[in-house]
């Protein structure tokens, strides 16, 4: 069957327009990059058509008539280069000019600079692509806050986690790698990394077959910065800023390039003292404390957090068609958290609970990335790669409390081994270990048809440690509510894919892959039996893409693709850490992976983007809810599975030239959604119809002076037994760069309305095995006061352009530790 399909496809691409390609590399052998190159009529010299050369010097026209013709490049650094004169004619006429090196030019010019901004968002096949270093907003922020920028991207500050159009669910790649982390270690990673080295963050909701299937509602790959600059270059960045709270941060970056090799380095630092505000209140069964109760309460954070990163790395071309490359990652960061609590809980028929404690815990986090590759072309229109990656990420957390819990007489509530015991402390510990093994094969079989193909190997282990004790008589002993686990997760999961890339015509394309991914998942040493794990999951993810171009300005798109969300390690340890006095967050060991199947149509017009996706979710993830666990009467907040979820989701967006001077753009997701939950006492279906919008406008004034405004708003929602209010954030930056390429100064202005207050309500669709009727504020630090930073940014050196690899093994690895 394969190949009457290969057949198929290769009689369809017999149907040719005439084309003209070719290849141009400098003096070195490298690649000339985004040079101009144009087609002419011999006869007159008119101009037929123009492109710029791709990352690898390559170009190609088509569709082109019979005729006689002339191709021409240039570039600021070389000669310019004229053909021959040649003609294309027969049934399939052709041309292929081969590798072509030109000359450097024989006078450099001093300093030129080529401003051309990119758009804020595009489209590409998979999902959607932002520009980050097109908004002001971007010099001085973390990578976190930029992608809260981000189109689709909703993150709650008050459970670390975020949704992609809607939907939990979503992976996290950095440069490819997927960050198998859970997703609070995931926001706490990204926080801690300094978007002045960002380049772009893909938004794919319908990756191809080459991703890694993981990821139910997609992935979100954050690409960095690449050095295309021959010489020497460097740069600096420097912001002040305060908020509630006093933030700093600085970043420098140098390149060096010969062009047959480069170095790279980079060190960034982040401070920053925050404030957040939470209130809650409601109804509650909580056998722990005596049945029924009512309870007001109320928390206040000040937390302080220290980030920083540094990489360095190489890459070597000992020939032209073999280049090779190390880097090392390293990131360290710590969290002081300073929360101070109070509740107040009514107790039928008269009784009364007063609790009062300080908080102070201290989270150490560590992560280190090395990675090798090799690439190597094996002839014209064929090359493989190898690559591999060391990942070791490691927390270190202890949270020490000291309380009073009280009755309405002055007497202490409980016994001393319980949860509201007046010293405790919580220890959360992991260490986590990722190999990965990769290899690639690209070749074009005819100037129409491409085959790539790959298998890949992830072998994981992690270590979780983690309880919660109590100081009685002078030591601290293990308490009776918690449980004391030394767990170790062993994962590996094996994969191998094959794509056809075919064009069908000129302006039709069929991609057709499949991923095929084994995995068995098992656990040792688990204190408990319901702990110990082994599982295996075999599954074929099929993905297929058809493309039609129906003129010069618009594109259709049609796309099917199956993913799966895999629990994190963190969601399946039996770890326990300290909530408040009668609650716990704690893993589920028998939490499911989620399988979903999409089918999305797209349509551009101009940069304008249009899309529609339909699909299915089964044994959702679903984090945080209130359920039952070893301890009788306490409540423990666990991750659960629910049946299934489906979504109807329009994405739009509308970039829009109002003058020269003033651009918008304005986008909206949005739809109608549908799940149903079992893990309660009352089976519930919810269906509803939600919705975000969001907008930049970008204004370029006299004097190199330019303004953004951008800001989004979400409309209410529903995630499992819970309903979150709308809401929306207005942000400011403004641009002045400096004569004299001097650099520039950026202010940035965050939460102009002081928006930033979330409300949830928890239990009113249906009860849960507390019966809990309760509401929910967070305030965020910028509710009472808007974040304001200034940011420096200056780079120094040459300009001259080279080509940098930018794969690595884990090209999807870090997500789910």
């Amino acid at each position: 069957m394969k190949y009457l399909i290969i057949s198929l496809l290769t009689f369809f691409c017999q149907a040719l327009f005439a084309q003209v390609s070719g290849k141009f590399v400098d003096a070195t052998g490298q690649p000339v990059s985004f040079a101009t190159v144009i087609l002419l009529d011999s006869s007159d010299n008119a101009l037929i058509k123009s492109a710029l050369t791709d990352d690898k010097g390559a170009f190609r026209f088509e569709p082109v008539s019979q005729g006689r013709y002339i191709v021409k490049v240039s570039d600021m650094t070389h000669e310019t280069w004229s053909s021959p004169v040649f003609e294309l004619a027969g049934i399939r006429p052709a041309k292929n000019l081969g590798i072509i090196g030109l000359k450097g030019a024989s006078r450099q010019l001093n300093e030129v600079t080529i401003r051309a901004d990119k758009p804020l968002v595009q489209q590409e096949p998979g999902g959607m692509v932002v520009n980050v270093q097109s908004s002001i907003l971007t010099k001085g922020s973390s990578v976190l806050q930029a992608l809260q920028r981000s189109p689709g991207i909703i993150v709650n500050p008050q459970n670390t986690s975020f949704t992609l159009n809607g939907k939990a669910g979503v992976m996290v790649m950095l440069d490819g790698k997927l960050m198998r982390m859970s997703m609070p270690q995931v926001l706490t990673l990204l926080n801690g990394i300094s978007a002045d080295d960002i380049e772009k963050i893909e938004l794919l909701n319908t990756p191809p077959a080459k991703y890694d299937a993981d990821g139910n509602a997609g992935l979100i790959n954050i690409v960095t910065k690449k050095n295309k600059q021959q010489g020497t270059s460097w740069s600096v960045t420097a912001t002040a800023g305060y908020g509630r709270g006093e933030k700093g941060s600085a970043n420098v970056s140098i390149n060096h390039n010969t062009g047959k090799a480069g170095l790279r380095a980079s060190y960034s630092y982040a401070h920053d003292r925050g404030h957040s505000e939470l209130f809650a209140g409601g109804t509650e069964t909580v056998p722990a404390i005596g049945g029924q109760t009512e309870f007001l309460y109320t928390g206040l954070a000040k937390p302080i957090a220290k980030y920083q990163d540094a990489e360095i790395g190489a890459d070597i071309r000992p020939n032209q068609k073999t280049t090779v490359g190390a880097s090392i990652y390293f990131a360290a960061g710590s969290n002081h958290n300073n929360n101070y609590n109070h509740g107040h809980y009514a107790l039928k028929p008269d009784s009364v609970l007063l609790f009062n404690s300080y908080l102070d815990g201290i989270n150490h986090t560590y992560n280190t990335i090395g990675s090798i590759y090799l690439e190597r072309e094996l002839s014209k229109g064929e090359k493989i790669n190898f690559d591999a990656d060391y990942i070791y990420y490691k927390n270190n957390g202890q949270t020490n409390v000291e309380s009073t819990f009280v009755d309405n007489y002055g007497n202490l509530a409980g016994a001393g081994d319980s949860l509201y015991a007046p010293r405790q402390r919580d220890l959360a510990n992991t260490a986590i270990k990722v190999s990965v093994l990769k290899a690639d094969y690209a070749k074009q079989i005819n100037p129409n048809l491409k085959l790539e193909a790959g298998v890949k190997g992830t072998f994981t282990g992690s270590n979780s440690v983690s309880g919660i004790e109590n100081m009685q008589n002078g030591q601290w002993v293990l308490s009776s509510v918690g449980v004391s686990n030394n767990l170790v997760t062993k994962e590996v999961i094996g994969a191998g894919y094959a794509t056809l890339n075919a064009k069908l015509d000129t302006a039709t394309s069929l991609t057709i892959g499949a991923r095929y991914e084994y995995s068995h998942n098992s656990t040792d040493n688990a204190s408990n039996a319901q702990y110990d794990i082994d599982r295996k999951l075999k599954k074929l993810f099929p993905s297929v893409f058809f493309t039609r171009k129906l003129n010069e300005h618009s594109e259709l798109q049609l796309s099917y693709t199956k993913r799966v969300s895999r629990p994190s390690y963190s969601d399946l340890a039996s770890y326990v850490t300290y909530n408040d006095p009668v609650s716990v967050f704690t893993g589920n060991p028998a939490l499911k992976p989620t399988i979903t199947d999409n089918i999305k149509l797209a349509y551009n017009y101009h940069d304008y983007l249009f899309s529609i996706l339909f699909s299915r979710d089964k044994d959702v993830i679903l984090q945080t809810q209130i359920s039952t666990g070893p301890s009788k009467g306490l409540v423990y907040l666990a991750p659960q599975n629910a049946p299934y979820q489906n979504n109807i989701t329009l994405q739009t967006s509308v970039p829009v030239k109002i003058t020269s001077w003033w651009e918008g753009r304005y986008g909206f997701v949005g739809g109608w959604r549908q799940y149903k939950v079992d893990y309660t006492p009352q089976t519930f279906i919810k269906s509803y119809l939600a919705g975000s919008v969001d907008f930049s406008e970008t204004f370029k004034l006299p004097k190199s002076i330019s303004v953004e405004v951008s800001g989004y708003a979400y409309s209410p929602a529903y995630y499992a037994t819970s309903r979150s209010n709308g809401n929306g954030m207005l942000n400011l930056g403004i641009k002045k760069e400096l004569d004299n390429n001097k650099g520039s100064f950026q202010l940035s202005v965050t939460d102009l309305l002081l928006s930033a207050s979330y409300y949830a309500y928890i239990g009113h669709l249906t009860r849960d095995a507390f019966n809990s009727q309760v509401w929910v504020r967070y305030n965020g630090e910028s509710r009472s006061f808007p974040i304001i930073k200034l940011t420096y940014y200056r780079s120094f050196g040459s300009k001259n352009k080279v080509q940098r690899k930018d794969d690595n093994a884990s090209k999807d690895e870090r997500g789910r530790l």
